[in-house]
């Protein structure tokens, strides 16, 4: 049986999903908020993390991205109303193994916990995105970098929280832009915005 932390500022919403993956998998917390999220699996190292995206503070998206980045080896979920491939695309390059429409969940979340548990990804059918496509993955690092620069802060501010340097910040930033093929910093944060990365406040 395996180990797993749902994520969703609906309770009723998490206890739904709870229902539908009891008794075949044991859910040991439900975060309200990515924040939340993030200590819960600190503290209790789930096999299998199945998260919201829009949550109020850090989204869901970014939860993984810094998940992804202290856990490698942690399977992750996003559950989620948005059926964009902007959407699918933002939760894959940070590191999701599986995206799942909400009004979907109760045919296609058994399969899809199912096939990540199994290291396989799985992304609902609804959603036009091929797998095999090559879309642009940003480390986890590198997402990181993204969202504070994202939320205003200065490659200064960054270097300070991240533990790195100004220099490397600057790295990071311009190798997204190339990697995105983004011409200025407004470019490549609108596309952490587009991606679901982070909140326009």
């Amino acid at each position: 049986m395996s180990n797993l932390i749902l994520a969703d500022d609906h309770l009723l919403v998490a206890q739904g999903i709870a229902s539908l993956l009891e008794p075949q998998h044991k859910i040991i917390a439900i975060a309200k908020d990515g924040e939340e999220l993030v200590k819960l699996v600190k503290e209790h190292k789930p096999d299998l993390v199945i998260t919201d995206i829009n949550m109020p503070g850090m989204t869901g998206i970014a939860a993984v991205a810094r998940l992804k980045r202290d856990f490698k080896e942690l399977k992750t979920i996003c559950l989620t109303m948005h059926d964009e491939v902007e959407y699918a695309e933002g939760a894959l390059a940070a590191g999701a193994n599986g995206y799942i429409l909400k009004h979907q969940a109760g045919e296609e979340l058994v399969a899809a916990v199912t096939a990540v548990l199994n290291g396989q990804r799985y992304i609902s059918k609804a959603i036009n995105l091929s797998l095999n496509e090559d879309k642009p993955v940003l480390t986890a690092r590198q997402l990181s970098v993204l969202q504070l620069l994202a939320q205003g802060k200065s490659a200064r501010q960054v270097a300070e929280e991240l533990f790195i340097s100004s220099r490397t910040v600057e790295f990071h930033k311009y190798s997204m832009m190339k990697l995105i093929d983004a011409k200025t910093s407004a470019e490549l944060i609108q596309y952490a915005f587009n991606y679901g990365l982070v909140k326009k406040n």
